[in-house]
């Protein structure tokens, strides 16, 4: 119960003021707990991010776990799972204030956390390339190469996409990596 308490106190106020302007103490107060049990439960900042990040990834992997080994058409199932993976990844706070950041932070641990959400969905695109090839589904040359070509368009589009392009929805973003993965690049018929 405590730990709850302290964990929804520090979420609180990295969402005030920040992680790095957040102090443990101050989260202790709003908990309204002694700092010292803080520290019973979280040995730092970091050990307290990295349990946000460890639920983030709990979560994730339960989105995963629905797509994995679901019946029906390859394309549709990555793209179904990677949309509902990246959504959320956009979408949660946590992931994002870390990501915002890390660089200030200069927390290891914390960094390191991050690009455990990143390798957890490119472990998630990997096996489904994997499951789909082995029924012969599909042929790929490189399950490497294919996991990080799939996992950085996504990527690309969802968090990388400027303003100086046409605003495009969430949805728009999928089909059209949807249709690049369905059909791939081919010459126009003359």
């Amino acid at each position: 119960m405590k730990k709850e308490q302290i964990l929804q106190s520090a979420k609180e106020l990295f969402e005030k003021y920040g992680i790095k302007k957040t102090t443990m103490n101050e989260i202790a107060q709003n908990a309204g707990v002694t700092k010292k049990t803080v520290y019973s439960y979280f040995e730092s900042k970091a050990d307290l991010i990295n349990c946000f990040i460890q639920q983030e990834l709990n979560y994730m992997k339960s989105i995963i776990e629905k797509y994995l080994n679901k019946e029906g058409d390859f394309f549709n199932n990555v793209h179904a799972g990677l949309y509902e993976l990246l959504t959320y990844r956009k979408e949660s706070f946590i992931v994002n204030l870390v990501a915002k950041e890390s660089d200030s932070l200069d927390i290891k641990k914390v960094k390191e956390a991050l690009n455990r959400i990143d390798d957890q969905i490119n472990s998630f695109i990997k096996q489904i390339i994997i499951n789909a090839e082995k029924s012969g589904y599909i042929e790929v040359q490189n399950i490497d190469v294919t996991t990080f070509i799939i996992y950085k368009m996504y990527i690309a589009l969802m968090f990388e996409w400027d303003e100086n392009y046409k605003e495009l929805k969430d949805k728009e973003i999928a089909d059209n990596v949807l249709h690049i993965l369905r059909n791939g690049l081919k010459a126009k018929n003359k």
